[in-house]
């Protein structure tokens, strides 16, 4: 008969610390490798031109310089595609919660005839790429007369089956008695909506809000087919307009665009991860 014994309280300590150590260790690697594209940009936009491709690559600048942040700017283009940019993403944002928020809560509290069928079906248009859309898309905004316009940009891009279904999933953790007793009081469905569930499903209209200003944001095969008016380019495209006539050259100048870019996201993730981070953690969901 063999007897195991148990370890010291001082060994599980060394243990539990080895496993602590371990474990930011490993955080630390895929932290580092998703963060050094990042850096490297950073650092890249602060290298003159010869910097860039050398012999020995070296991620510090040797010679700093803010010429390529003054090439950017002086772009009158540029800044127009960041104010197209700007204009898209506010009036797409809208559009998108709004049409999310009214279609969960038909959805989640209205009984009408074939709402179950309807709702699988706008979960089943997740699974169809937007790559077979877009000449639909094309053809249909053609006809309208959208072309080289702010409608053309955002209407057709405004739809998400992913926000209903998240707003849906909120609201239906509301019940049903605070919208019976909400009805008895007199509020109609306009004033339930902003004063009952706006509240309830305020981090999720954040979350589909934030998802929703990244992907017009970033957006680029969209704008690329429906503008061919430089002026009514967005910031995806302005950036690209940095690169030479073999698609090569100013890297410089394209990092340093790619960094003005990113930072009004940047900003907004900074005021928004708490909410992000809370509506995304499933224990944050079952605790509402």
């Amino acid at each position: 008969m063999s007897f195991t014994s148990k370890p010291s309280p001082r060994a599980r300590r060394v243990q539990a610390l080895i496993s602590e150590g371990l474990l930011y260790v490993s955080l630390a690697l895929f932290a580092s490798i998703v963060l050094f594209p990042y850096l490297w940009m950073v650092l890249a936009s602060f290298k003159p031109s010869a910097e860039i491709f050398t012999a020995h690559a070296r991620l510090l600048p040797v010679q700093w310089t803010l010429d390529n942040y003054r090439v950017v700017l002086a772009q009158d283009v540029f800044l127009r595609s960041i104010f197209n940019s700007v204009i898209v993403t506010l009036c797409g944002v809208c559009l998108e919660v709004v049409t999310a928020f009214l279609g969960a809560y038909a959805f989640a509290k209205l009984d009408f005839w074939g709402k179950d069928f309807l709702f699988a079906f706008i979960l089943g248009t997740m699974m169809i790429p937007p790559q077979v859309l877009m000449l639909p898309s094309y053809l249909l905004i053609t006809q309208l007369g959208w072309q080289d316009t702010y409608a053309g940009l955002t209407i057709p891009r405004a739809g998400a089956a992913f926000a209903i279904f998240l707003l849906r999933q909120f609201m239906l953790t509301v019940p049903q008695e605070l919208d019976d007793a909400a009805q008895i009081d007199g509020a109609g469905v306009l004033m339930r909506m902003i004063s009952l569930y706006v509240p309830v499903c305020l981090p999720s209209i954040v979350t589909v809000a934030v998802f929703s200003m990244l992907g017009f944001w970033n957006d680029y095969y969209w704008p690329l087919v429906v503008t061919s008016d430089r002026q009514m380019r967005t910031v995806a495209l302005g950036i690209a307009q940095f690169k030479n006539l073999e698609g090569m050259g100013n890297w410089e100048l394209i990092m340093a665009a790619a960094i003005l870019a990113t930072l009004p996201m940047l900003v907004v993730y900074i005021f928004a991860r708490k909410t992000l981070i809370e509506n995304l953690t499933a224990g944050a969901l079952h605790g509402r």
